[in-house]
């Protein structure tokens, strides 16, 4: 085997790990956001029960919910632009030497930032859900 296919290989090998990875990030970010607002539901159903008079508190953690499902709805569509990243390489895979190989390039590279962008967003929004869920419970209401 020569260096370029030995080189050929190590980058299809570690692309495929790449793609696995931010995979599982993902849908790691789908789950904890996921598990955190069914949490959080559970929390102001207890709430709910005990006693009337919570009801602002209610109110604030129930606030965090959206959050949560944000983050959630961040990691779906975070998978949809990882697919269109793979799509946008192998496009530009395919335009090598064409007239269209800069283009695509440019495509693909935005379409990544786009998707780092999304990825970094389910942690933030489940960051500010716990803010939320934080501020309501210490603010005395609870």
């Amino acid at each position: 085997m020569s260096e370029d296919e030995t080189y050929v290989e190590i980058f299809k090998h570690m692309n495929e790990k790449v793609i696995d990875t931010a995979n599982l990030f993902l849908r790691s970010a789908i789950l904890i956001n996921g598990g955190a607002a069914v949490a959080v539901l559970g929390f102001v159903a207890s709430i709910a029960k005990a006693d009337k008079a919570y009801s602002e508190a209610i109110v604030g953690v129930a606030d965090a919910i959206s959050y949560f499902a944000l983050g959630a709805v961040a990691g779906v569509l975070g998978i949809a632009i990882a697919y269109l990243t793979n799509y946008a390489a192998l496009a530009t895979l395919n335009q090598r030497g064409g007239t269209r190989e800069k283009f695509f390039g440019n495509v693909k590279r935005f379409v990544h930032l786009f998707a780092l962008v999304v990825a970094a967003s389910t942690v933030a929004f489940f960051l500010l859900g716990v803010f939320e869920v934080k501020s309501a419970i210490t603010s005395g209401l609870v």
